[in-house]
């Protein structure tokens, strides 16, 4: 490669520094280049270059993930610099906003959620930190295929305990999102599409056929509370005891088998949030397996789908081997499919159509280009921050939308990017900077906080003597008590109200529901979310720790000030995000740009939209402040379009604007309409 060679010298391995401008641009050019002679074989004619605003706009929302404010917009289309759309480029690939639609990616692809016991909270906040760091992708996947133990320790380890209990499922996400294979038939059958068998799956997902889903860390901190250790042999033989003697070492052993269960108590939640590799467990067939290769409860052993091969493997290297398989640049689609992704995340479409089914997609138009992807990925070291910034810096970026809508499943010419809907983080966000103005810098520092008291409790739970230990585990038992003994007191109490309130006896029933609230009230909303009521010091700072979730701080700013990728993923059901087609992380990529009567409803009425009218918000202030109809109708463009209204717009809207009522139903209509919810 004429330009991208050198670089494999010159970029560190981990957070690698910004390419020279000159590299950037040259390799893009020679990616256009690339481009140019394959649709120049195919008679394809690219589209023209786009004008400024509708560069501006796209440029905004393809790299940071909203609307530029009326001010940004106004800077850049009034720049005279002939070097003003490289420049916009680069400061927006530096920017903060980068990495938060960068983050709404991931949290997409890979299913995070952020509430699913403390693992979702660790690896939410290990997630961002590695795109805020610019981690490179290989060693990101890396990290999180090669996890074990508690997430406390390695919050990396959320990946796997995402699909604890799933481990075959996690097997099948984890070569569709890595390597762009869909192999999850396979699982119970012969592959019907591909060559992939049913002991070709088992072969492989026998590099994580060690995976047991326990703490054991807090079982070691038991047997040192307790001093026994149930699988260490008494000092005089069993048969050798008298009846007497025997009798005795039962009642011990039950003794401490009951302190240990009392005692256990106490890491209940942590056997949700940890998991290792045990060397002496295999993965087997199922009881249902019919191949003539191998027979129902046979023991498997690791191998490789393709790519590397796997030789003799130590059990308690299995897991790394599958990590150092996937990520190695000489695995065939592990490069291929980021570089893929990548390009589909800045044109709208994958030069392979289905990012997540190669073997099953037809040949790229263009395998020229797809090869050109892969190097420049390796040159680059795996750094898709400069990899993106490449691409952003094509012709193909700067030409006209095609409107034509690809087929789906069939490969694209890429005349130019894809016309496509907003996403619906990149509506909300949008939202919110009309409201707030650029707040991108605004972080939820709540999220890091309350994974740092988590894991600081956490430390501490793991030192405590056994005085203490013990004490937390009869403060936890108590409590619990205590606890059951409310839930009766108030179920009681509920079906009395509801058996008045159906009788008609209504001044019983309210007296019922006070009862209710006052002992509610009495006990407190610590103890009846499950925390300890009158805890000591020593439950105190142990508390997050013995809770199933950690638990979260206050946010840093309302909701209305933060960026989509600040807030806890997926969004609850009925949110703006839910309501637009954000993802509900079920399955990778599960967010959608399907329009619904619903959404156009939410537009014209929804708290969001109603928002940019309130008195309160930068947007609805600038609008009141202007008095003039035709500088009102700028900023409006400005503001939505990123763009000024031309002679025709003036000459046709300005009737619309003259009044503050009239304002504010034609920007209403400018919201629903299908310029503002599409990027051209």
């Amino acid at each position: 490669m004429k330009f991208l060679l050198p670089l494999i010298l010159t970029i560190p391995a981990v957070f690698a520094k910004p390419l020279p401008l000159e590299v950037v641009r040259n390799t893009a050019r020679e990616l256009d280049e690339i481009l140019l002679q394959g649709q120049q074989a195919q008679s394809v004619q690219a589209n023209p270059i786009v004008n400024d605003a509708t560069f501006l706009r796209r440029t905004y929302l393809n790299i940071i993930g909203r609307l530029p404010t009326s001010d940004e917009a106004r800077s850049f289309l009034e720049s005279g610099k002939e070097d003003k759309r490289t420049k916009l480029v680069d400061t927006l690939v530096e920017s903060p906003g980068f990495n938060s639609r960068l983050f709404n990616f991931w949290s997409d692809l890979l299913r995070l959620k952020t509430r699913e016991d403390s693992h979702g909270l660790g690896w939410h906040v290990w997630m961002k930190n590695a795109v805020e760091d610019n981690m490179p992708y290989d060693k990101m996947v890396g990290e999180m295929l090669a996890a074990e133990g508690h997430v406390a320790n390695n919050p990396a380890a959320g990946y796997y305990l995402r699909d604890r209990g799933m481990l075959l499922d996690n097997v099948s996400n984890t070569v569709q999102v890595f390597l762009g294979q869909q192999i999850g038939c396979a699982q119970c059958h012969d592959h019907p599409f591909d060559d992939t068998t049913q002991m070709e799956y088992y072969q492989l997902a026998a590099f994580l056929g060690g995976t047991e889903y326990r703490f054991e860390e807090g079982r070691d901190k038991i047997k040192e509370v307790i001093g026994f250790d149930p699988n260490k042999r008494p000092k005089k033989r069993f048969s050798k005891m008298t009846k007497e003697e025997r009798r005795k070492l039962g009642e011990q052993a039950q003794k401490k088998r009951n302190e240990a269960r009392a005692i256990g108590g106490v890491f209940r939640y942590h056997q949700r949030n940890a998991f290792y590799d045990s060397p002496s467990k295999e993965l087997k067939l199922p009881a249902d397996y019919q191949y003539e290769d191998g027979k129902a409860g046979d023991v498997v052993k690791p191998g490789f789908l393709f790519g590397l091969d796997a030789k003799d493997v130590e059990p308690d290297q299995r897991r790394q081997y599958f990590a150092d398989w996937v990520t190695s640049p000489k695995n065939p689609y592990f490069t291929k499919v980021i570089a893929n992704r990548m390009w589909k995340y800045a044109f709208g479409y994958g030069l392979v159509a289905n990012p997540d089914d190669w073997s099953n997609s037809p040949k790229p138009d263009y395998p020229e280009v797809v090869t050109y992807l892969e190097e420049a990925m390796l040159a680059s070291k795996y750094d898709l921050k400069q990899f993106l910034r490449i691409l952003y810096h094509t012709q193909l970026f700067q030409r006209e939308v095609t409107t034509e809508e690809p087929a789906q499943g069939f490969s694209f010419n890429f005349q130019g990017p894809i016309l496509r809907r907003l996403s619906a983080e990149e509506i909300r966000d949008s939202f919110v900077t009309l409201a707030s103005g650029n707040i991108d810098s605004n972080t939820n520092g709540s999220l890091e906080e309350s994974w740092d008291k988590y894991v600081e409790s956490f430390n501490f739970l793991m030192s405590t003597n056994s005085k203490q230990l013990r004490e937390l585990s009869t403060s936890l038992i108590e409590s619990e008590k205590q606890r059951r003994a409310l839930q009766k007191e108030l179920s009681i109490l509920r079906t009395k109200a509801s058996k008045a309130r159906e009788s008609g006896n209504m001044n019983k029933a309210r007296e019922l529901f006070t009862e209710i609230r006052d002992t509610q009230k009495k006990y407190g909303k610590k103890y009846q979310k499950g925390q300890i009521m009158n805890a000591s010091p020593t439950a105190i700072k142990a508390g997050p720790a013995l809770a199933r979730r950690a638990p979260q701080a206050r946010p840093d700013h309302p909701e209305i000030k933060m960026r989509a990728s600040e807030l806890p993923v997926p969004q609850r059901g009925g949110s703006f995000i839910s309501e637009f087609g954000g993802s509900d992380a079920e399955s990778p990529s599960s967010a959608h740009t399907e329009a619904t009567v619903p959404q156009t409803l939410r537009l014209l009425n929804g708290l969001e939209t109603s928002l940019l009218t309130n008195k309160k918000n930068a947007f609805a202030r600038s609008l009141r402040s202007i008095e003039s109809p035709s500088k009102r109708l700028d900023f409006l463009y400005l503001s939505l379009y990123s763009a000024l209204p031309t002679e025709a717009e003036k000459e046709a809207f300005l009737p619309e604007v003259k009044t503050a009522a009239t304002t504010e139903t034609f920007a209403r209509a400018i919201l629903t309409s299908n310029r503002f919810l599409f990027v051209q």
